[in-house]
């Protein structure tokens, strides 16, 4: 990997288009929260919507991998294309395609068209690792990880505030939810578009680029040991996550009778554990116990949350069991993140975390799968069951997580 004396030199937000984009960072996590509250509108609707069509429980884990797969390739080339053009004029574009495909969400008739709309929406919200290469722009190293937790305390409140707008709207009509999701994404590109300033420096932009092959950063990624076993955690504690994205819904509707809004209701107390878990407290706890340990801590409630919830009988098991899920993905996600932010050049930022990202989409497209088959031929509890297995193999791999030194990757030190 590169080290510290060859990497470029952090942007200044004074030299930066557009005013401060230090300053811009509660208009960042503003966007990227009402992207995700349109994400979360429509997320626990799915399967409901797929029934409708004659849907399985395989096909709903399909309508969820679909997703994932297009970001698997459209995350790293958002962030490379933002490392070159700026990272605020891809936010927006994503931001306009999510829009496109909640209209066809609204109005889709048929598994097929909700299949188009899942496809469209993987282009639209392969952008994420844009956002957190802007929160890298113009965070020093040693804090990235307090601060990459914004953007999962954005997914946290999007999963809160999203599914209970999703059941609510779901009772005006079918096509609410969707033009609802879709008119959020639509104004949040117009603010974006009028008030987000840029963080890459036109200087950046437009000065000479660094000699490296064109996906040189990925292969400097993987004779680096201590970034593959950063993407192997994330890889499988993401792998471990997804299986709620599919089966929940179903999991609630099988063993409580739940309807549409009250698990909309479930995956909003779960976004609001994870959102405080990222945004307030990861943000003290990292710069006292650093990102290495504070993820070995994590895996613990992450395997309880999941068993928790393959044995509920009541609801207070249930929500006993989601939170603590809750409370490990919410120190888990944000350190590791933080890990591979601090252990790349900065000038390969977006490409480097859309790589990332591109791990936890194949994560999303094996987990609700696996999810979707284990409920179909296993029963309802099986996909928490193998989620937390899972869970324990990324927690023991967790243990050889190595903490940066202070001013960057230039150095590991041993293992906290």
């Amino acid at each position: 990997m590169t080290t510290a004396r060859s990497r470029p030199t952090t942007t200044r937000p004074d030299q930066a288009q557009g005013g401060s984009p230090r300053r811009g960072l509660p208009l960042l996590f503003g966007a990227v929260l009402v992207d995700l509250v349109g994400f979360g509108i429509i997320l626990p609707l799915l399967p409901f919507y797929a029934q409708r069509f004659g849907g399985s429980g395989i096909e709903v884990g399909l309508l969820v991998t679909i997703y994932s797969l297009i970001q698997l390739f459209m995350a790293p080339a958002w962030g490379r294309l933002s490392d070159r053009y700026g990272r605020r004029p891809i936010l927006i574009i994503g931001l306009v395609g999510s829009a496109i495909s909640y209209v066809v969400f609204a109005y889709a008739a048929s598994l097929t068209m909700l299949f188009v709309a899942r496809i469209l929406a993987g282009f639209g919200g392969s952008t994420i690792p844009v956002a957190e290469a802007y929160i890298a722009d113009v965070t020093p190293p040693e804090r990235r990880a307090g601060n990459l937790g914004l953007i999962g305390a954005a997914f946290g409140l999007g999963f809160t505030i999203g599914p209970a707008l999703g059941g609510i709207t779901s009772e005006i009509s079918t096509e609410a939810p969707g033009l609802l999701a879709a008119a959020l994404c639509g104004v949040n590109a117009l603010l974006a578009l009028a008030f987000l300033p840029e963080s890459v420096t036109r200087a950046r932009r437009a000065g000479p680029r660094p000699k490296r092959r064109r996906l040189g950063y990925v292969v400097d990624m993987a004779r680096d040991p201590r970034t593959l076993n950063v993407l192997a955690v994330y890889f499988f504690f993401s792998v471990a996550w997804a299986v709620l994205q599919p089966t929940l819904s179903l999991f609630g509707e099988h063993r409580f009778g739940m309807n549409a809004r009250q698990v909309g209701y479930l995956f909003a107390f779960l976004g609001l554990v994870s959102a405080l878990m990222q945004g307030l407290i990861v943000r003290r706890l990292v710069p006292r116990v650093g990102e290495s340990r504070l993820a070995r801590v994590s895996g613990l409630p992450f395997v309880l949350g999941l068993l928790t919830i393959a044995s509920s009988g009541s609801l207070a098991t249930l929500l006993l069991g989601l939170l603590l899920l809750a409370i490990g993905y919410g120190g888990v996600i944000p350190s590791v993140l933080g890990l591979l932010s601090r252990l790349v050049p900065d000038d390969v930022q977006g490409g480097a975390l859309g790589v990332g990202q591109s791990v936890g989409s194949l994560a999303r497209i094996a987990g609700p799968f696996a999810a979707g088959v284990a409920f179909d031929m296993m029963g309802p509890a099986w996909p928490y069951l193998l989620g937390a297995v899972v869970a324990a193999g990324a927690a023991l791999l967790s243990i050889g997580l190595q903490q940066p030194s202070r001013r960057g990757p230039a150095t590991a030190e041993s293992p906290v």
